[in-house]
């Protein structure tokens, strides 16, 4: 007696920002492929899907949406459940950036992008960043960046996304006018940082920002990250007295990525965990965190995705 497959689960978020504005995919396959559509809504209930999708021994999971619900809808699994029993997610593009789902989901979301995704013919597995503060309160996604970087985020949404700049002309906008009006958009914060690599390196004072990331690459063929090693987390830090900052991101969006920009206060590793004392802005996958004073960042198990 042949055994019936498990349903794939169909999640969407109709707020993300190209669904809102272009509409939905996933609804209108969800019947062709006897799926279990849900909508995470405002995420008050997302608890409850992620209960009820395990409950219900789901292997496959299609997501859509923004950067923000792909980390939303994967924090919560992770929170419900060990990365080693977890299913295969597919990530399908819907918010402004989806640098996540260009990464390692679907890259445009079409019919077949998501059907060839529902035969598993190809699998990547990607671990996450698992960030915990002090109250034991764990967050999981992909990018993190503290200091300069949340406040250029900030202001992309504010400033750029309202003027109807998205995706990655937002971006840009944002980056460049970060790294050329430093005074009325950028300030650097205070920080004590461990990162733990081959040797434990102690950071001080106050810093540009950091950026840490599991991704093997980043958008717009901007990867700002050089530090050589076999380690899960790749690190990037910039101190409060920099140099030439302009130059080194447009040197490293050519790819140079063997020069020592540590005389202009930046510096790049890989890592097997980070130890923050900080109080200032961070961001996770375009997210505002509230965390305490003191937090940590590790490398999840890998998490099977089909693309």
């Amino acid at each position: 007696m042949q055994t019936e497959r498990p349903r794939p689960w169909f999640v969407v978020n109709t707020a993300s920002a190209k669904v809102a504005k272009k509409g939905a995919l996933l609804p209108t396959i969800a019947d062709a492929h006897n799926a279990i559509l849900r909508d995470v809504g405002d995420f008050s209930d997302v608890d409850i899907l992620v209960k009820d999708a395990l409950a219900a021994g789901a292997q496959h999971i299609v997501i859509e949406g923004g950067d923000g619900t792909v980390q939303g809808v994967l924090t919560e699994f992770l929170r419900q459940e060990k990365a080693r029993n977890l299913p295969v997610f597919t990530l399908v593009p819907g918010g402004n950036t989806n640098q996540v789902a260009r990464n390692i989901g679907v890259h445009h979301a079409t019919v077949q992008a998501i059907e060839t995704a529902l035969s598993q013919s190809e699998i990547v597995e990607a671990p996450l960043l698992r960030i915990k503060d002090k109250e034991g309160r764990k967050y999981y996604g992909f990018l993190f960046s503290s200091g300069a970087l949340p406040q250029v985020t900030d202001y992309t949404k504010v400033k750029l996304h309202e003027r109807g700049l998205g995706g990655s002309l937002a971006v840009i906008g944002g980056i460049l006018k970060g790294a050329t009006d430093t005074d009325s958009i950028t300030k650097p914060t205070q920080v004590k940082l461990n990162i733990q690599a081959e040797n434990t390196h102690k950071l001080r004072g106050p810093h540009l920002g950091t950026i840490v990331t599991t991704l093997p690459g980043l958008m717009l063929k901007l990867d700002p990250f050089w530090g050589e090693g076999d380690r899960p987390l790749r690190v990037t830090y910039v101190a409060g007295e920099y140099h030439k900052l302009v130059r080194h991101v447009a040197s490293l969006w050519l790819g140079n990525k063997s020069k020592d920009r540590s005389e202009d206060g930046m510096h790049s590793w890989t890592a097997d965990g980070l130890s923050y004392r900080y109080t200032g802005p961070c961001v996770l996958d375009g997210e505002l965190l509230d965390l305490t004073k003191g937090f940590k960042i590790r490398a999840t198990r890998p998490i099977r995705f089909a693309k």
